[in-house]
């Protein structure tokens, strides 16, 4: 019961709402006091919960005599929550948009040749240069990676994360990785997005950070233990390495 009340809230529900809610299904149809009675929540707590389901689309209610009973609307219904939080984030991704120029505007960074460079400290730094890639206008990486790379080492849930976000910007990338025999095999779905290949052997274990090339950006991520990320804008250095990911694309096996 603690699980699925947990995954109501992660949907969207505040606790008193899933406790409500789960409470609801066990009947037919269910007065505030058995409410009361199955979740030992005070009656006003009941009624706001209530009216907050009623409004999202998840409790009706009906006088039935002097009673008033409520219902509570099939499990199939929950995915209203899903719609509103992509209505959310999408709300949320255009304020972003909106907001990025300004924000840019104001940004210090180190000049050095008339190349912009920006250094970010801190796991929350290297997520938020990260996030920055997403938002690439190219829609197109080109990534080096050694086998441990801070997406592996830092949090398996996050790397998810990081894929799941890569497919949903509709970033398409071509990713370079340290030849390892600890690579694990992947699916037909995984290699097409991926779309990785393998480096010769020979740069095997000279690297420890990770590049993600975009627009005529370079972000260089540091091993997990360092703990922070450098982003250079500049179109001649971005053409530099781009040049010399496409000779080492070349001369890579494929995975």
């Amino acid at each position: 019961m603690q699980e699925t009340a947990s995954s109501l809230i992660a949907l969207g529900l505040t606790p008193t709402e899933a406790a409500v809610y789960l409470a609801g299904l066990s009947y037919e149809s269910v007065t505030v006091q058995d409410l009361v009675r199955s979740t030992k929540v005070k009656r006003p707590t009941i009624y706001h919960a209530l009216s907050r389901l009623q409004e999202r689309g998840l409790a009706a209610e009906k006088r039935v005599g002097e009673r008033l009973r409520f219902y509570m609307s099939p499990p199939q219904n929950l995915h209203v929550l899903v719609e509103a939080q992509k209505q959310r984030v999408g709300a949320q991704e255009k304020l972003l948009q909106e907001l990025l120029p300004s924000l840019s505007a104001r940004q210090k960074r180190v000049k050095q040749d008339g190349v912009g460079v920006v250094h970010y400290s801190g796991i929350e730094g290297m997520k938020m240069v990260m996030d920055m890639a997403f938002y690439c206008k190219t829609k197109r990486w080109d990534v080096i990676a050694p086998f441990n790379n801070f997406l592996r080492e830092y949090d398996s849930e996050y790397a998810k994360q990081y894929l799941q976000s890569r497919k949903y910007h509709g970033i398409s990338a071509r990713t370079l990785w340290e030849n390892t025999k600890d690579g694990k095999p992947l699916s037909e779905e995984e290699r097409s997005e991926r779309n990785p290949r393998l480096m010769p052997w020979v740069m095997h274990g000279k690297f420890k950070s990770m590049m993600v090339l975009f627009d005529d950006k370079v972000a260089v991520f540091s091993p997990y233990d360092k703990l922070s990320a450098v982003l250079i804008t500049s179109t001649e250095l971005h053409a530099l390495f781009a040049s010399m990911f496409e000779g080492l694309w070349e001369f890579s096996e494929r995975y």
